[in-house]
């Protein structure tokens, strides 16, 4: 006889306000409505994912860990207007809950906002009044995929899209295999160009590829897989030692393979339809 799941739905009004979490004998997820942001994800029992140690819910735009959502546009913005702060208006918004249920084997959870939610938002009038965004979220002992629908009902929308996900990891020994050949345009060193081995993490990374491959990730510490349907692009970013986006040290902690639409890669979605991103994290 299968044991009957634990199941915990957590509403902490104080510091972990917003914060879900749900868990069973595969492990264990948290999300928080902030963004709906992937915070915890614990397969088997063992963290996934990176969190820098100074972060707090709700005390910054973004944060850096978890995994964040990026959208309608990521970083500073492919088009001919200044953004006025990086990565989007969703992660800056609580979502609402539409779903959530956990099982042994199993969570999912479901989250939603629109852009009458971040109609107030400094750049929002760039984009439909009327988009829509759904989250899917399921999550295993091996596996975890996030399927992002962006929907716009009247009027077509040009968008930036991507999840932005710190892999927990060694990086002064990591690497990411998956993109030889593949062209990038390299932010650190203003340079472009495509390597013929896998990208060492123990450095100052900021690439954009400009091809959705499956990726591996492997360092002393193990290995992920990365793959994703509906991307057209890969980041790959490292603050690197001198980077001030996390507290001293901790950049050798993490490293961000990200998939998404991005840059040239941009996205249309017509008026009355959607576009699905989906990215799955499995564990080795």
């Amino acid at each position: 006889m299968r044991r009957h799941a634990r199941y915990r739905y957590r509403m902490n009004k104080k510091a972990g306000d917003g914060l879900i979490s749900l868990s069973g004998d595969w492990g264990s997820i948290s999300v928080h409505e902030l963004g709906a942001t992937v915070t915890s994800w614990r397969p088997g029992g063992r963290e996934a994912l990176f969190t820098a140690s100074n972060e707090t819910p709700g005390a910054a735009p973004m944060w850096h860990g978890g995994i964040p959502v990026c959208a309608p546009w990521f970083g500073a913005g492919p088009g001919d207007w200044k953004v006025p702060f990086s990565h989007g208006l969703v992660s800056r918004v609580r979502w609402k809950v539409i779903s959530t249920a956990g099982d042994d084997d199993r969570a999912h959870l479901t989250l939603a906002t629109d852009a009458a939610a971040t109609r107030d938002l400094p750049g929002a009038n760039h984009f439909p009044s009327d988009l829509r965004y759904v989250l899917d979220i399921v999550a295993d002992a091996s596996r975890l995929t996030l399927g992002l629908t962006i929907v716009s009902p009247t009027r077509d929308a040009v968008v930036e899209l991507a999840f932005h996900p710190y892999l927990l990891t060694d990086a002064p020994t990591a690497s990411v295999a998956g993109l030889e050949s593949v062209g990038f345009t390299d932010y650190a060193v203003s340079a472009v160009g495509s390597e013929d081995s896998p990208v060492a993490v123990g450095r100052y990374l900021d690439r954009v590829y400009e091809q959705a491959r499956p990726t591996k990730v492997t360092s002393q510490s193990g290995s992920l897989r990365l793959a994703a349907q509906g991307a057209s692009s890969v980041i790959v970013w490292n603050p690197g030692p001198a980077g001030t986006q996390v507290p001293d040290g901790e950049w050798e902690r993490f490293v961000c393979v990200e998939y998404g639409c991005v840059k040239r890669n941009q996205t249309l979605i017509p008026a009355g339809g959607t576009h699905l991103l989906r990215m799955t994290i499995t564990v080795d």
